[in-house]
């Protein structure tokens, strides 16, 4: 009985589930006729508009599971709807509201004339600001298809035009110096040296200006650089920036993704940097972004040129030291072969010419002047190939090989004694980097990069001191009776080898109008050794390494046109340490009208390799790469904070900016007690950078101020106060003008500095000696058809005033109380001629 009532009730429910079936068969059919249908056909209540049902013609032949269904599927995707109320079926006129849709604009920044991108330029889109990555490309979503885009770029006419969404737009911006043929143009050139106050902490340096200023063509970056704020230029720093008083190797320079390490290269003759390779120079002083780290100091990107993608392209650059030239090479259709080479073809000092100056005491003991004049030589060659693939993308690959070597030798014998002296460096810098950057459709872009750089370091120290002899009729040193007894007998080689190689995943994307997000992943690998020999005997063979996964984000959002707010964390996680490390960052912009911005900007830093210094006996410092291990070198971890004040309208720019840095970590081995340690410091930074510059009629003058102190501490100090390390430089004043009277240039450079605490530098009784240099050049240009030739000459240290080169001097003993001071001399009265060829 139970068996029979359920199955009558499933056939009741099958039956009923069949009657509620709605079959639709109906062949370009009006609308309103095929809900009035349906509706009567199952008794159902409605109300209609039939006029505007009647406008839509519909096809249909299929079966739904209830009426509600059906109407469903005849509504859909049409401007209209249907609701119940009660029991009857309202069918009415209904307009969604349109669903925002956004537009993407991206592509890339280009030299009109060579294809070179255009790293980092500054953008304004609808109102929007923004800048370039590294190789010219950006991107950004609107709601509008059209955009009105404004480009600057350094050296170059902005552009402002309006333009289509797109994904593969290319961007030509023409520069402001290149030469027109039987073409004149009325009008006031756009040149533009730097720029400054836009972002907190942040200066853009424009290469192209550096070709006028006084000094050495060979070294015309690191002439430019140290002209501006908070760059250290007193004392004439030959292997390492100091910036915002940064220690040594706690700023980085980075050519094309490679870590450049430093050479001697004796900076205001010729540098580490080709300046026929350069092309865009960033420098971030501090509280940089999250998407850059590994150092507590600063950071100098430098970008090298692409090429001409067009045409062969020959530079020459001959002076009275060195040779230098480059050659471009188009290759297929969007991409260039570029090699570049310098020599020095003469030593650019002579060891024979020492200056003795008359011995002075000093507070404890008699100090014997010797200035020597070191032997120097360099060569270098940079090889790069790049190019642009037909979706847009961009690739490249960067190599660079380079060597130098110095030495210097000292032999003097008087009535007591008897010595030589010879330091002898020999450095090889190895880099090679490459990337790819993807374009996405959506207007994002990846990006894979790698590199790998390298620095070996020779130094052979030999030490020979006769004292003489009480005995009678002795000859020469060591000759027993009468001569001369060696008292010091050394001959010691440090071989110090750094490298560094990182893989690096990046991507970018426009989230919407005012909001930009960027991620990326690195892996680092830092292998250094250290060994030591005596008399050709190992004494040292210290091998390290360490590795960490760098992981970032940060975001970008544009709160109105005038506020800017970027937040960012940047994570370390030290393989070798089993250790994370957390830095986060923030920058924020406003825009205060009439010209005037405010930016702020904090944020922890860490790093993990650190070039220790070396106190010897006589309180000469030696400085080596080492590993940070948290024992006996702890990890140095820094805290920037930022502030600064900009105004900038009708060509006028004026900046002022506070800065602050605390750095723990710090790391010194003392050989000056009975027992030798190495010892933990820390430092404390702070100063004030003040610029001002004007632009009238295409010259420019600009003055620069950097009020600073750098204090530290050590365990070894016999009391808790910080006192000022020997870096530490109250005032520098430095000062440019560049006159163009097209086509001759005229500049002039000036560089004073209140000098350092150093108390080897003390001079005539007096705690410090200041720095003092007035640089004059003279520049003629001539254009020809088919090529372009410039002539010039420059004088540096015109008043030829006495300057010590910092950190390139040593304290020799010589006997218990006396000992002797040699000093590498910073550059002398020095005219130099040079001539440039283009073609």
């Amino acid at each position: 009985m139970k068996k029979n009532a359920l199955l009558l009730g499933l056939l009741f429910s099958c039956l009923l589930s069949l009657a509620q079936q709605v079959e639709l068969d109906y062949q370009e059919k009006s609308l309103n006729s095929i809900l009035i249908d349906l509706c009567e056909r199952y008794e159902l209540q409605y109300s209609l508009d039939d006029h505007y049902f009647s406008t839509f013609n519909v096809t249909v032949s299929q079966a739904f599971a209830s009426p509600e269904e059906a109407f469903d599927f005849l509504l859909k995707d049409r401007p209209a709807a249907y609701k119940k109320l009660g029991s009857v079926y309202l069918f009415y006129e209904f307009h969604a509201d349109p669903i925002p849709q956004s537009y993407v604009l991206s592509g890339g920044f280009y030299d009109h004339l060579s294809s070179e991108s255009l790293p980092y330029t500054h953008l304004q889109i609808n109102g929007t600001g923004l800048l370039s990555d590294q190789n010219g490309s950006f991107s950004f979503v609107g709601e509008d298809k059209q955009f009105h885009l404004q480009a600057s770029y350094l050296g170059y006419f902005m552009l402002d035009t309006l333009v289509e969404a797109g994904a593969k737009h290319q961007f030509l911006m023409r520069p402001s110096n290149y030469q027109l043929q039987e073409v004149e143009v009325k009008g006031v050139k756009v040149v533009r040296s730097l720029q400054l106050g836009n972002k907190p902490g942040v200066l853009r340096l424009n290469h192209q200006v550096a070709q006028f200023l006084p000094g050495n063509g060979d070294n015309s970056v690191f002439n430019l650089l140290r002209l501006q704020p908070g760059i250290l230029a007193a004392g004439e720093q030959s292997n390492d920036l100091v910036i915002w008083g940064s220690y040594e190797g706690q700023s980085q320079v980075l050519f094309d993704g490679f870590t450049l390490f430093g050479m001697k290269n004796f900076n205001d003759n010729i540098s580490a940097v080709n300046p026929l390779m350069a092309k865009d120079i960033q420098v971030l002083k501090g509280a940089y972004g999250a998407d850059q780290g590994g150092r507590v100091g600063g950071l100098v990107n430098i970008t090298g040129v692409d090429g001409d993608r067009h045409r062969p392209h020959v530079k020459m650059s001959v002076n009275n030291m060195t040779l230098n030239g480059m050659l471009s090479v188009p290759v297929a259709q969007q991409a260039a072969l570029t090699l570049a080479f310098r020599q020095t073809y003469y030593e650019l000092y002579d060891s024979e010419q020492l200056t003795f100056r008359s011995g002075r005491s000093g507070n404890s003991r008699n100090i014997s002047e010797r200035t020597i004049s070191p032997d120097y030589n360099f060569r270098d060659l940079n090889l790069k190939y790049s190019g642009i693939t037909n979706n847009g993308d961009s690739y490249g690959i960067s190599a660079l090989l380079g060597e130098d070597r110095f030495s210097y030798s000292l032999d003097v014998e008087s009535e007591q004694s008897q010595y030589d002296y010879e330091d002898h460096e020999h450095n090889k810098q190895f880099a090679v980097s490459g990337f790819f950057q993807k374009k996405w459709e959506n207007g994002s872009r990846t990006k894979l990069s790698a590199a790998y750089s390298k620095l070996d370091k020779d130094v052979r120290t030999l030490r020979s001191i006769g004292r003489q002899s009480s005995g009678q009729g002795g000859q020469g040193r060591g000759s027993g009776t009468g001569g001369f007894d060696n008292v010091l007998n050394k001959n010691q080689t440090l071989w110090n080898a750094v490298a560094e190689a990182k893989v690096r995943l990046s991507h970018q994307k426009a989230l919407a109008e005012r909001h930009q997000l960027e991620w990326g992943a690195e892996w680092v690998f830092n292998p250094i050794q250290f060994q030591e020999d005596s008399f050709q005997v190992q004494l040292t063979n210290h091998q390290v390494e360490a590795s960490r996964l760098n992981i970032y984000v940060q975001d970008a959002i544009a709160v109105t046109s005038g506020v800017d707010l970027k937040f960012g964390l940047r994570s370390n996680y030290s393989i070798n340490l089993n250790k994370w490390y957390w830095q986060p960052r923030f920058s924020a912009g406003f825009a205060l009208g009439k010209g005037f911005k405010l930016n702020l900007a904090a944020g922890r830093h860490n790093q993990f390799i650190t070039r220790s210094s070396l106190v010897d006996g006589e309180g000469n410092y030696h400085y080596l790469w080492s590993v940070c291990d948290e024992e006996a070198v702890p990890v140095l971890e820094a805290t920037h904070g930022v502030a600064g004040l900009s105004f900038h309208r009708n060509k006028l720019l004026v900046s002022l900016e506070a800065f602050r840095k605390n750095t723990d970590g710090l790391t010194r081995y003392v050989d000056q007690f009975a027992a030798p340690n190495l010892y933990e410091g820390e430092s404390k930074i702070h100063g004030l950078d003040f610029f001002i510059k004007q632009e009238y009629k295409g010259h420019e003058a600009w003055i620069s101020y950097t009020l600073s102190e750098t204090l530290e501490h050590f365990d070894y100090f016999a009391s808790t106060a910080f006192q000022r390390a020997l870096h530490d430089q109250r005032h520098e004043l430095k000062a440019a003008l560049l006159l163009n009277f097209d086509p001759v240039h005229l500049s002039s450079s000036y560089v004073f500095g209140s000098g350092f605490p150093d108390p080897r530098l003390a001079v005539d009784g007096l705690s410090e000696q200041n720095y003092n240099r007035l640089d004059l050049a003279a520049t003629y240009r001539w254009a020809a058809p088919a090529f372009s030739l410039e002539a010039g000459i420059s004088i540096l240290n015109v008043l030829n005033h006495s300057n010590l080169k910092y950190a390139n001097f040593i304290v020799l003993p010589e006997e218990q109380d006396v000992s002797i001071n040699l000093h590498a001399e910073a550059i002398p009265f020095t005219p130099t001629v040079f001539l440039n060829l283009s073609f």
